[in-house]
């Protein structure tokens, strides 16, 4: 078999991974396969286990590439907004609950996989830890500037509001609830557990 330049592999993966989250987004997780997956592609299937041993191994680059997605989110929103905790929790809330990638039934069946395949639980957990790293260190500004009260522990409330967003990403699309509440519900709640008031006064 020749070998495949690694910068043309790498953009090829992408592609396919993209290619996975369409699928899902358009007709639903459980259509996915390597089949559909080739179709959208427009390669044959036989070419997507040069990139991809099977199915689950897809499902796996696909979960990873979920929890980097995350990850950018936060950065991008904690780029955006210096100041108010409001307006990042808000930038959060639209990262998580407007995106279009089917996160939930994905990481379900991640969860399934990472307890037989010690590997792959460490590169989900990996990007777990630095999410939480991530907002981590936003929310600890924010506490120092006064914006969240001294006797919040941080570290708790982090993930407790990690734990609140998959629980509700779970709700909206397993359910089939609508987003928008969820994206209410998940402000609502993370402004009760890091102790601060709606932003004006006013709940979203």
């Amino acid at each position: 078999m020749p070998r495949i330049n690694p910068e043309y592999r790498n953009v090829a993966k992408k592609k396919i991974i993209d290619a996975t989250l369409e699928i899902a987004h358009e007709a639903g997780w459980n259509t996915v396969t390597l089949e559909t997956v080739a179709r959208k592609v427009g390669v044959t299937k036989g070419a997507l286990y040069t990139y991809f041993e099977n199915s689950d191994a897809l499902m796996e680059e696909v979960a990873v590439e979920l929890v980097k997605h995350l990850s950018y989110s936060l950065k991008t929103a904690s780029a955006e907004t210096e100041s108010d905790i409001h307006d990042l929790l808000a930038l959060i809330a639209e990262a998580i609950f407007s995106g279009k990638e089917p996160a939930a039934p994905i990481f379900m069946q991640a969860l399934a996989r990472a307890a037989q395949d010690e590997q792959f639980r460490d590169r989900i957990c990996k990007g777990y830890d630095d999410t939480l790293v991530k907002l981590r260190d936003e929310f600890e500004k924010r506490q120092a500037a006064g914006q969240i009260p001294a006797e919040v522990d941080i570290r708790t409330a982090v993930r407790a509001i990690y734990g609140l967003t998959l629980g509700l990403a779970f709700i909206y699309h397993m359910l089939g609830k609508d987003r928008r509440e969820a994206k209410k519900d998940w402000l609502v709640s993370a402004e009760r557990i890091l102790m601060i008031g709606p932003k004006d006064g006013k709940t979203p």
